[in-house]
């Protein structure tokens, strides 16, 4: 993790919010297994 840390200092850890946990699963449901674009939604995860 130590590499992580210093390649992305501003990345969020932690459990999701219930905004984005909504986003999570309204995202999943329209783009399905693409994580990759539904990340793309979720800033700083």
């Amino acid at each position: 993790t130590r590499w992580i840390n210093y390649l992305r200092p501003d990345i969020k850890r932690g459990k999701f919010s219930s905004q984005e946990e909504r986003t999570n699963i309204q995202l999943h449901a329209l783009l399905g297994n693409r994580w990759s674009a539904i990340a793309a939604h979720l800033p700083k995860r």
